[in-house]
């Protein structure tokens, strides 16, 4: 009998157009559809539930799963499907097929964890590259039902995809078509939607050059935000391709402790191969090594961190008594006075843009009628984490 982990890629050869329906032996089902691959055709189904599956003309074992699976939404934030928290620091590439083969060991390199990618002739192979470098694919797909079916049915049973259509008027009945093919259930936005409140949009796909416009998204539409154009570092000659670096990286810094997800973007016209988010070779700025820093951050921000409001003058987030990370920007603040209860606790200060000399620990051994002064060096693009010691 046929195996397969849970939430990995059954392929299964067919002899022609066709559809099949997996049935689970608990009740649960799930629908795919055929797509052409060389001079035959092929169904992929991606099971979410262990056990047993029977399909017209055979069944599958679904084993238990070796990795931890698609990304789902959970209130306005993001999990994988085994409960993990998912924290995406994502990075544009717009480019050609045969641009590939030299971006994809810098993407494994990099500290971006998901990548914008324009449907083409070379997706498929672009995101089985991702997968293997555990990194998830945001496709955009243009509104054209004949390729919206060929890349979902095509697409869909890899876990590390997710979808974002270009805007367009018939946008409920392409994500509708979608949601009926793509048995992975994977998150589907709008890129630039006028109406990002729809049931059928998982998240928010926006583009802003203010962050602090995250908050009231967050707040009026209950859905991750995902600002996927914010403008990109570079010398280009449109103001969205000309960020100073300094400013690229504080939008990216604002916005994430604000709770949304923030795309990075580079446009230096001379870099190798042309701009990076334009199909370049590699990153050639400054922002994307600044940015592992935020990786490491993102990487241990505890269970159920969300953005409050105590601070009003800096966003923060915070698992509130144990848990705090406020980003101060452009501003040059001596220093920072937190409330917190009575306790221990373990304070980084972050010089975000010179962390590899400015990173500093201390542990604070009690608290002053409540609260705790953090002390500054009075930079720019400094950020604070302050953790209770156990």
């Amino acid at each position: 009998m046929t195996s397969v982990a849970r939430w990995d890629v059954l392929q299964l050869p067919v002899s022609g157009p066709t559809s099949l329906v997996f049935r689970h032996a608990g009740g649960a089902s799930a629908y795919a559809e055929s797509f052409r691959s060389g001079d035959g055709w092929l169904v992929r189904f991606s099971p979410d539930l262990e056990g047993s599956w029977t399909y017209d003309g055979g069944s599958v074992t679904c084993t238990p799963a070796t990795s931890t699976g698609p990304v789902r939404r959970s209130g306005t934030a993001l999990r994988w499907a085994d409960g993990t928290p998912y924290h995406p620091l994502t990075t544009t590439w717009f480019g050609q097929p045969d641009q590939w083969a030299a971006a994809r060991p810098a993407l494994a390199a990099s500290p971006f964890n998901r990548v914008r990618l324009r449907h083409s002739d070379a997706v498929e192979e672009q995101v089985r590259d991702l997968l293997a470098a555990d990194i998830v694919a945001d496709v955009v797909l243009p509104p054209d039902e004949a390729v919206v079916r060929d890349a979902v049915n095509r697409l869909s049973a890899y876990r590390n995809v997710t979808w974002c259509l270009e805007e367009t008027s018939d946008a409920r009945r392409l994500a509708e078509l979608i949601a009926e093919l793509d048995s992975g259930h994977h998150l589907i936005s709008m890129h630039e939607a006028t109406d990002p409140g729809p049931p059928w949009l998982t998240h928010l796909s926006v583009r802003l050059e203010n962050l602090r416009g995250v908050s009231a998204l967050r707040r009026d539409f209950a859905k991750p935000v995902f600002v996927d154009a914010c403008g990109h570092e570079g010398d280009g000659t449109t103001p969205d391709t000309s960020l100073r670096p300094e400013e690229m990286l504080t939008r990216i810094w604002e916005g994430t402790v604000r709770g949304a997800y923030v795309t990075h973007g580079e446009w230096y016209v001379d870099a190798e191969d042309g701009p990076w988010s334009g199909g370049g070779a590699r990153p050639g700025g400054v922002v994307a090594q600044r940015l592992r820093l935020l990786r490491e951050v993102l990487d241990e921000l505890p269970d159920g961190v969300e953005p409050i409001d105590d601070y009003r003058d800096a966003p923060t987030l915070a698992v509130p008594g144990s848990y705090y990370l406020q980003y101060l920007g452009e501003h040059q603040f001596p220093d920072r006075t937190f409330s917190l209860p009575e306790g221990v606790y373990e304070v980084e200060v972050l010089d975000v843009w010179n962390h590899a000399v400015r990173r500093t620990r201390e542990t604070v051994t009690g608290t002053d009628s409540g609260t705790l002064t953090v002390r500054l060096p009075g930079r720019q693009y400094q950020a604070i984490q302050i953790r209770r010691a156990s």
